[in-house]
């Protein structure tokens, strides 16, 4: 029997999953994760933390198991965007900048200065524009800001690397999670000497290795096999970031499938043949995919997932307790008074930029607000609202996907919104499309076990692999009554972002004043 350990280090948590030859789900792990905020639009994590996480994950899947042995190989998939800045004993400087910190604005400004400068066009290079929550701005806000840290930095890696290193002792990064660094270049799946040159920024800071998600970065230490009941020697294989790793596990290996995400943050993902150039500077991220000839492009909503979290704490902090003590779901108890209201609520609606927005509208300063609230609105309307909202977001970018002349007509889903029928019929309406669920629900994670059983030699491509292991579930179609009632809201919602830009960048200016 074939089996592969597929790791997903996520933002909320790190999920363990063992796949077998016949695509089914064999063991599952799961640990929490924190994560810091320690000032307006910081977000930080302990790289320590995710190694203990993903010790405690993979023990859960296989506690009382005797599959361990049976494993052929352990494949990543990890949030993106991360900075582990490590010293000379590969020991972490300090904790990592996540994905949604948007702390480097004024280094995006540098940087477009510095490449003005050098006659350097970005985009053509690293087929991106210059977001801050990228690893060059970070780079140069440790330079600029925390110099006591930046002198001791020797390596630069991602989240899952580290793991990878963790297992392994080998540095290793590969090219879907360097892709948004704004230091690769993108069309040749190379690093880019003339970007490291032009942002000053030494290329001695990444590995010397950069592989494609594939390809093998070392063989599991003794140590740590014998800490996980995992076999000594199995291969690791580098896997993919966490958005190119659920295109893998769910299939969207082919230009005319795209997928949406609802995780901590929420995505929208397709696949070309080509790299895809946004000249319009809306912030659809391009990278190389975890599949060797083909290219991605994804829009960020950074918090959108994470609203229905804030959700849980702040609106049922005195019932989630009861409800699990009661066996019950939070999130379905939660979903359950969300269908209580009307398709577009009566009006109410929810921006769920928490920390900032990232496609289209690529500004650090964006926060989250309701729009629209009357005295007869209850819990119910609030609460779909935020279901609504995220949607919403999600809707922009596959309005640029659409204006870019992408026929898109089903959508696959996957995380927290694929858990919910009330979320994936809210998903068919507003965005228009057949929203597909996939057998397996755990896209990222499964995508690191199919990149492994790749990576080992079981399947000769990513494509075979895809063909063998994965297969559809549900298929749920838009409500045209709905959708009518969307589109028109998802006008006005469209609309406000032009309107409080310059009120959210003077609040910012506000707290950062004291």
């Amino acid at each position: 029997m074939g089996c592969w350990l597929g790791i997903d280090a996520g933002t909320s948590g790190l999920k363990a999953l063992v796949l077998e030859e016949s695509g089914e789900i064999l063991a599952e792990g799961y640990a929490e994760l924190d994560v810091q905020f320690p000032g307006p639009g910081c977000a930080e994590q302990r790289p320590e933390d995710w190694w203990a996480a993903c010790k405690k994950a993979v023990s859960l899947a296989l506690q009382g198991r005797n599959i361990g042995k049976e494993i052929q190989a352990v494949g990543f998939s990890g949030q993106m965007q991360g900075t582990v800045f490590l010293d000379g004993d590969n020991r972490p400087v300090r904790d990592c900048l996540i994905w949604m910190d948007q702390r480097a604005v004024q280094e995006v400004e540098e940087i477009a200065w510095k490449l003005r400068a050098a006659g350097l066009d970005g985009m053509a290079v690293t087929a991106n524009q210059c977001l801050n929550t990228f690893w060059a701005p970070k780079i140069l806000w440790m330079r600029n800001n925390e110099p006591e840290h930046y002198e001791r930095i020797r390596k630069i890696i991602f989240p899952k690397d580290y793991l990878a290193f963790r297992m392994t002792g080998e540095l290793a990064m590969e090219v879907s999670d360097a892709s948004l660094s704004y230091l690769l270049d993108v069309p040749r799946r190379k690093w880019s000497d003339e970007m490291f040159r032009a942002l000053d920024i030494p290329k001695e800071l990444v590995p010397n290795r950069l592989l494609e998600s594939c390809e093998v970065v070392g063989t599991l230490k003794k140590s740590v096999a014998g800490e996980l009941g995992l076999l000594e020697g199995i291969p690791v294989i580098a896997g993919g970031g966490d958005q190119t790793a659920n295109g893998v596990g769910t299939g969207i290996i082919e230009e005319r499938v795209m997928g949406a995400s609802i995780g901590t943050s929420a995505v929208v993902f397709g696949c070309s043949r080509k790299p895809f150039y946004d000249r319009k500077q809306r912030a659809i991220q391009s990278l190389c995919h975890s599949v060797p000839d083909l290219w991605s492009y994804l829009g960020l909503s950074l918090t959108a997932g994470a609203s229905l979290k804030w959700v849980r704490d702040v609106f049922f902090a005195g019932k989630k307790q009861v409800w699990k003590s009661a066996g019950k779901n939070v999130y379905d108890e939660i979903t359950r008074i969300a269908a209580q209201a009307r398709p577009g609520c009566r009006g109410l609606m929810f921006l769920p930029w928490f920390n900032g927005d990232s496609a289209p509208n690529n500004d650090p300063y964006a926060r989250a607000c309701f729009f629209g609230m009357s005295l007869d609105h209850g819990m119910a309307e609030l609460t779909r609202s935020v279901l609504e909202g995220v949607v919403y977001s999600l809707r922009e970018t596959v309005e640029v996907c659409r204006e870019d002349g992408r026929e898109i007509g089903t959508i696959r889903v996957s995380g927290g919104g694929a858990k919910s029928s009330l979320w994936r019929q809210i998903q068919a309406d507003i965005l228009k499309a057949s929203v597909v669920t996939m057998k397996i629900t755990e896209g990222p994670a499964a995508g690191a076990a199919i990149l492994a059983a790749v990576g080992s030699g079981y399947f000769k491509d990513v494509k075979e692999g895809c063909r063998a292991l994965l297969k559809t579930d549900t298929v749920t179609e838009p409500i045209r009554e709905h959708e009518k009632i969307y589109e028109e809201y998802f006008q006005i919602y469209r609309g406000m972002y032009g309107c409080l830009r310059e009120p959210f960048a003077k609040r910012a200016g506000l707290i950062n004043g004291r």
